[in-house]
């Protein structure tokens, strides 16, 4: 067994550009410099031939479309949904995306802003399954379902995801090379009476014709029609961010357009695994939230400006600690 411990304080410092009205920070991962002790024993240490698996699966790919969503120019969607994957206990070795129209073709960023794309695992108790896929998504680990999810590091399994991209989901290789793997549907970890499920959030804007693109995909609230919260209190100081662009929201058109149609859209997804095996080693999923405070990740929050006396707008410095530590071990099989 060979054991790597990540021991971390890190203090990151954010440049922070205060010359827009707002910087919102968002959910990213970050990768941080840590020092790195490798445990080994002696026997470990010792030079010992390469043992070679030699039952590795051959590997599968299938291609998916998601539930259809329909948008205009200005419209929002940011539903979830119920989605195909691969059944049984395998090892994920890919999974690629990007939202598509009916005829397959691939949708410009410059007319769909993909905010995020996010897909997460679930175990369903059997008997409210009709009834759960019927009425859709709810609380977290209610007793219809229990969130399976990453291996941390957020409290009450606030970002959760295996999977989940943005507006860089093209470019972005999300290959894990053999004998790796993202292993899933093992029935070890699978309550009794429960079976797992899939479920994909798509949260997309569609920017053709608006007034301000760059504003709409910052969801800037002085170009949406959204003026309070959940509650029906008004939005005080808060000037853009997620609660402004939610599902069925829309930013505001420039005027004079012709107005483009409206078009039905789709998440295509393709996922490639291998059935699991000895020869498999696994893969946890980690995601970090620079916004962490303790006892909760925020997922998004707006910087704090900074001025001169003379009201003119300096470059200010954001400081986040991240206290977090974690102890990962890879068992590599004999």
């Amino acid at each position: 067994m060979v054991q790597i411990k990540q021991e971390g304080r890190v203090t990151s410092f954010l440049r922070v550009s205060c010359m827009a009205s707002f910087r919102l920070w968002s959910l990213a991962t970050f990768l941080f410099m840590v020092h790195v002790h490798v445990l080994a024993s002696s026997r470990s240490q010792q030079q010992q031939p390469e043992k070679i698996c030699l039952n590795e699966q051959p590997l599968h790919s299938k291609t998916f479309l998601s539930e259809a969503f329909t948008l205009g120019p200005g419209d929002v969607q940011n539903k979830v949904y119920h989605m195909e994957f691969p059944t049984g206990h395998i090892a994920v070795r890919s999974f690629f995306a990007e939202v598509v129209d009916e005829l397959g073709v691939p949708v410009p960023l410059y007319e769909l802003y993909l905010h995020h794309w996010i897909v997460v695992n679930i175990y369903v108790n059997q008997s409210e399954k009709e009834s759960f896929l019927r009425e859709g998504y709810g609380e977290r680990n209610s007793p219809t379902f229990i969130m399976a999810g990453n291996d941390g590091v957020c409290p009450h399994k606030e970002l959760s995801q295996i999977f989940g991209l943005g507006s860089e989901t093209r470019r972005t290789n999300t290959s894990i090379p053999s004998p790796y793997g993202i292993v899933v549907g093992d029935p070890n970890k699978i309550p009794d009476e429960y079976e797992e499920l899939w479920l994909l959030n798509v949260h997309a804007i569609d920017t053709r014709e608006v007034l301000d693109r760059q504003g709409c995909t910052e969801c800037r609230c002085n170009l949406y029609n959204v003026t309070a919260e959940d509650n029906g209190k008004p939005l005080k100081g808060y000037v853009g961010g997620l609660r402004c662009c939610e599902d069925g929201t829309h930013c505001r058109l420039g005027e004079g357009l012709i107005k483009a149609a409206r078009r039905k859209l789709f998440l295509q997804y393709t996922v490639k695994w291998v059935e699991f095996n000895e020869c498999v080693i696994p893969v946890k999923v980690y995601i970090f939230d620079v916004t962490e405070t303790g006892n909760r990740c925020q997922v998004s929050m707006l910087s704090s400006l900074c001025f001169l006396e003379n009201g003119h707008s300096c470059t200010c410095f954001c400081t986040f600690n991240l206290q977090t530590l974690m102890l990962m071990i890879l068992e590599v099989p004999k």
